[in-house]
């Protein structure tokens, strides 16, 4: 079990690296927000892997690509999945 991934306090998506995989623990925006971010398929619990991180945020999410801005990515709360130096190198 990974006890420091759990601990660890939930950051904006968008202060990860490309690489990192990290599992969403909620949102910080409204209804309109949330409901894209539904729709698709990141909801609290998901793992999401960030392929680049360069202005937008190109994400993968249960298979499927998509791009997201970098103010939705600051929307979105996640903590890193695993606790090995290179997750934890912020």
């Amino acid at each position: 079990m990974n006890v420091k991934a759990n601990t660890t306090k939930a950051r904006p998506l968008s202060s990860y690296k490309a690489g990192m995989s990290v599992r969403i623990t909620g949102f910080d925006g409204g209804r309109c927000c949330r409901s894209r971010l539904l729709s698709m398929g990141i909801i609290p619990g998901t793992i999401v892997e960030i392929l680049s991180s360069n202005g937008r945020m190109n994400i993968r999410v249960r298979g499927s690509q998509f791009a997201i801005g970098h103010e939705m990515a600051l929307k979105i709360l996640a903590i890193p999945v695993c606790d090995c130096n290179k997750c934890n190198a912020f």
